[in-house]
């Protein structure tokens, strides 16, 4: 028990500095990309996203794609904040298809995970997502995708939708997690903001749900 216990610990803190050492490359290789502030009539937070491709020493860009994403929240009744990291490292071809490695922290701690991805970007709009499971026992299968649509109004103004859905499946207790946020407003140069709404289900065949609605403000950098 205990040489397993030891094991156990080593391997969690080999993929922590592994982590460490993508981020650092990361952060070295790219640029925050955008950072948002909402307050919802429960709930306000802020939102902070990476998501770029590796250049090379040619400044070349490469098939390997970084993403990380920073978002903690609270509500108005000074509760403990919910926090969570997701970042991940991708190998993309050419046709949007990925192999991908996502390092999940959230206030219950660590959770490495594999699986394909796929990401496609064309004009105003553009998709990402995965198909993941974690590698730890539990073997939860996480499925996210990120919608953006951006149509032109005029040489200053966009318009600006934003749709999100996560639904993570348990195997063993059978239980759903399923999370949407949906952004819509307008875009002036970097700045884009509106109405938000962000709506959470969790259960077997009965589900409970809370929901979030407020605006939302945004910059890209």
């Amino acid at each position: 028990m205990k040489k397993h216990l030891q094991h156990s610990s080593t391997m969690v803190l080999n993929s922590v500095k592994f982590l460490l050492l993508f981020l650092l490359t990361g952060f070295i290789s790219s640029h925050a990309q955008s950072v948002e502030i909402y307050a919802g009539h429960k709930r306000a937070g802020i939102d902070l996203m990476w998501f770029k491709n590796f250049k090379n020493i040619e400044n070349e860009t490469t098939p390997f794609l970084f993403f990380s994403r920073n978002r903690a929240s609270t509500d108005y009744q000074n509760s403990p904040t919910a926090f969570g990291s997701t970042n991940a490292l991708s190998y993309n071809f050419k046709n949007g298809l990925g192999i991908v490695g996502v390092a999940s922290f959230l206030n219950a701690g660590f959770t490495p995970k594999v699986g394909i991805q796929y990401n496609k970007q064309k004009e105003n709009f553009m998709f990402f997502g995965w198909l993941v499971t974690d590698v730890k026992k539990e073997n939860n299968i996480d499925l996210f995708g990120l919608f953006r649509y951006q149509p032109t109004i005029n040489r200053q103004w966009k318009g600006f939708f934003q749709a999100e859905v996560f639904p993570v499946y348990s195997p063993n207790t059978q239980l759903w997690n399923l999370t949407q946020r949906f952004r819509l407003g307008t875009r002036f140069h970097t700045w884009a903001g509106g109405l938000m709404l962000d709506l959470n289900q969790t259960g077997k065949k009965e589900f409970s749900s809370t929901q979030n609605l407020g605006i939302f403000i945004r910059n890209e950098f």
